[in-house]
């Protein structure tokens, strides 16, 4: 049987684990021996095959106050531990600050490291990660971009250190549910800086029609209570609803008009993905790497981060014609194709074939 390793920085919910999780199950639905290793010891938030072997560290992370040079020395240890005890000869790490942790684990032991950012390459890490990355990465054995965007900024980064291959990740299929459409304009995600919920409220108090559409914003985060005040203070709360942390993202995908994704940073656009995925025609900016998804004006619009008014009008095209909508709506669904799960896995399969 086929072994392969999987290094995750935690179990819980996230971007990350959700990512692994998925590469997990469907390595072990085609006959490998999964190894998925944990760098923080807490709950399996996923769903993950039980055929999947789940290591944790012992030892807690020390929190914001603890010392974190002492714990990452802790989980280098931990890992190079298990990597010798494990025949595995391919290791796939997700995750900008343990990546690095990973690479120095797995010195000398005769592992081919496969790794892969999940953060847009330009956000601002503490320097400590900046020149970890740049000492270790260069040991890798494979770099996996999650787009051509990532792909280019880090060949321009290292030059020809890198092995760099771009696999995107896959688009999860949506189960939509027949129960009608309303006029609801949906955001989904963290109300955190990068995923800039403001722009989107202040945007959408400034529609000159709003025709009887509200915004319905699902998630939680640091700015929640900021983001409900500003709908207070834009005189739009009656017409703004937040609802907290949600479990059935799909009936909010079934049920909403139109979807907006005013995020300044992301690594891959997975919620994006899944708008498409439902068939919402759906909004990003051009900050993100929006480049892999599809064909703009065609199967989703990109509002200019430097045009002024131009998120707003993106909306209200939307809002004035259901034509537009549906269209757009119906070509967004492509996604499911182009980056259907067992296309883009068996990538991660081919990546490692001997």
């Amino acid at each position: 049987m086929k072994n392969i390793i999987l290094v995750s920085p935690k179990l819980g919910i996230g971007g990350i684990q959700r990512a692994l999780t998925n590469i997990a199950n469907w390595f072990a639905e085609n006959d490998f021996q999964v190894t998925f290793i944990s760098c923080k010891n807490e709950e399996v938030f996923y769903d993950l095959d039980k055929r999947v072997e789940v290591i944790v560290p012992s030892k807690k992370h020390p929190g914001k106050g603890g010392n974190i040079v002492s714990h990452y020395l802790y989980i280098i240890k931990f890992l190079r531990k298990e990597f010798k005890k494990h025949s595995a000869e391919n290791i796939i790490s997700f995750g900008d600050t343990f990546n690095p942790l990973v690479l120095i684990a797995g010195l000398r032991l005769k592992k081919k490291i496969h790794i892969s950012d999940r953060t847009s390459p330009d956000y601002k890490f503490k320097s400590y990660v900046k020149i970890l990355k740049k000492n270790t990465y260069p040991l890798s054995t494979t770099f996996i971009a999650q787009t051509t965007r990532a792909a280019k900024w880090n060949e321009e980064k290292f030059g020809k250190k890198l092995n760099i291959k771009t696999i995107p990740n896959p688009a999860r299929k949506v189960q939509v549910q027949d129960i009608g459409k309303k006029n609801i304009v949906l955001y989904v995600g963290r109300f955190a800086w990068e995923k800039a919920p403001d722009r989107l409220i202040k945007s959408f108090a400034k529609l000159e029609n709003r025709q009887g559409f509200k915004l319905r914003m699902c998630g939680d985060g640091p700015l929640l209570a900021k983001m409900q005040q500003l709908a207070i203070d834009l005189k739009i709360a009656d017409e703004v609803e937040f609802l907290g942390r949600v479990n059935n993202v799909d009936f909010h995908l079934s049920e909403a008009s139109i979807y907006v994704l005013p995020s300044v940073l992301e690594g891959f656009p997975n919620a994006l993905c899944e708008a498409m995925s439902a068939g919402l025609p759906s909004i990003c900016f051009d900050t993100i790497p929006f480049e892999d998804l599809g064909i703009p004006n065609e199967d989703f619009l990109v509002a200019e981060e430097n045009s002024k008014n131009n998120l707003e009008f993106c909306i209200q095209k939307l809002i004035d014609s259901k034509e537009v909508r549906t269209k757009i709506g119906n070509s967004a669904l492509k996604i499911n194709d182009t980056l259907d799960n067992d296309i883009i896995c068996q990538k991660f399969a081919d990546l490692i074939a001997p």
